[in-house]
């Protein structure tokens, strides 16, 4: 039996479609005769409507160093962000075992940022090991403060600080249109 080119177009272009069919009915929020969910993770930071999840948030004023202590999982990314309101910070993330610094943020670090008022600093980093990580935030005002009674600068300092786990998807986000 011969079958005609038209003939295998056709049932080519029908599969393609049959396909794509199943493949939508699959992806549809409702019960779906077959729709099961798919086994390919979804990407926090894609287009899936899932936001990463904020793991630590705190509005820190102080006038000594205050530690904080996160427990952050290994080759999980985080993004950072810090917005001084007051004064001038510098932010260090530790290992309280060991006193090794992973890294610094603030007036007196190598970086690209300042954290002095109205400064805002955001990035990512991902964690070596699972543990728990200190982050020292020290006051740089006191020092300039002390040595100096006629300054008008205040000894306190205010930080506004979030991190996030991009790895982890918090609730959806609500997008209005």
């Amino acid at each position: 039996m011969m079958v005609s080119h038209d003939t295998k177009r056709i049932l080519g272009i029908s599969s393609l479609v049959l396909v794509l069919l199943l493949l939508l009915a699959r992806s549809l929020p409702f019960p779906f005769p077959g729709s099961q969910q798919s086994a390919i993770p979804r990407n926090p930071r894609g287009p899936s409507g899932y936001a990463p999840t904020l793991i630590f948030s705190d509005n820190a004023s102080f006038t000594k160093a205050p530690t904080f202590t996160l427990t952050l999982t290994q080759s999980h990314s985080y993004m950072w962000s810090f917005n001084v309101t007051t004064g001038s910070v510098k932010v260090d993330l530790t290992d309280p075992q060991t006193s090794s610094i992973f890294w610094t943020v603030g007036p007196r670090s190598v970086g690209q940022w300042h954290l002095n008022v109205t400064s805002f600093a955001s990035f990512n980093w991902t964690a070596p090991a699972s543990t728990d990580y200190s982050m020292v935030l020290e006051n740089q005002n006191l020092w300039s403060w002390s040595t100096s009674l006629s300054s008008s600068t205040s000894p306190l300092s205010t930080c506004d600080i979030h991190v996030w786990d991009l790895n982890i998807p918090g609730p959806p986000r609500i997008i209005v249109q």
